[in-house]
């Protein structure tokens, strides 16, 4: 019997228009989806925001009811393109307020008090928690999000400490290797998915391999459920055009 694992949802906001118009690469967002994924955790959905107070809030709010978490990128400075914060307070009916604890933090790691301006990155919605230890820019936490910075070298410290505590089973995942096109393995691949309705099945043509055309992902949390549908699609292809088949090791 399949066993039933409820996996923790994310949703993942990357916000900035200088990502929009490509003047900054985005690099989070492939860190963040690899470390989520490592730690079990399933993301449902990614948007890419310009810095709009209504539209960052529509989508906050949207996310927040969907998802398990939310975790949100970029716009937490105190310069006028960084409006993450006014639009979280507006997705959850909050009001901005001055964080002391946080300007606390700054100023000592700093050893200077904050100015007018410098202080505006510490007005965040009230009851945001701040999570870890970092002193000057923490993970910030209100209900089920989580507000990380959008410089890339400060989103991976934060975003492994969550995974570290969100961490749980991944699914089993078996990677299949054929010769044969996707084109001409449609019906196998139709009838795999109508056998196998509980496992997550992905396909992949491959033009530029030496050795395989096509690709196939089966993922479920029982492993001989997956060892079945793999012998399955080898049945309906045929033995002689799997090339191989390799198995992630880090499932349950």
């Amino acid at each position: 019997m399949t066993p039933v694992v409820k996996q923790r949802t994310a949703g993942v906001i990357v916000i900035g228009n200088e990502v929009l118009s490509a003047k900054i690469r985005d690099e989070n967002t492939p860190v963040l989806l690899e470390r989520l994924a490592g730690a079990g955790v399933r993301v449902g959905e990614v948007a890419l925001l310009p810095d709009d107070v209504e539209r960052i809030s529509e989508v906050v709010r949207d996310f927040a009811h969907r998802f398990d978490v939310v975790l949100t990128t970029g716009g937490v400075g105190p310069t006028h393109d960084d409006c993450t914060w006014q639009a979280i307070g507006r997705a959850l009916d909050r009001p901005l307020v001055l964080h002391e604890e946080l300007v606390a933090r700054i100023e000592e790691r700093t050893g200077a008090p904050l100015s007018d301006e410098q202080k505006r990155m510490a007005v965040l919605p009230l009851g945001t928690r701040l999570a870890g230890k970092e002193s000057r820019v923490p993970t910030f936490q209100i209900e089920n999000i989580f507000v990380l910075p959008g410089v890339p070298s400060m989103v991976v410290p934060r975003i492994e400490s969550l995974c570290a505590s969100w961490r749980a089973p991944r699914p089993h995942l078996s990677n299949v290797y054929f010769t044969t096109d996707e084109w001409h393995a449609v019906p196998a691949i139709d009838a795999l998915v109508a056998a196998f309705p509980d496992l997550e099945i992905g396909s992949y043509p491959i033009f530029h391999d030496v050795d395989h055309r096509l690709h196939l992902t089966l993922e479920g949390f029982d492993r001989d459920r997956v060892a079945q549908a793999v012998d399955f699609i080898t049945e309906q292809i045929g033995s002689a055009r799997r090339v191989r088949v390799q198995w992630r090791e880090d499932a349950l």
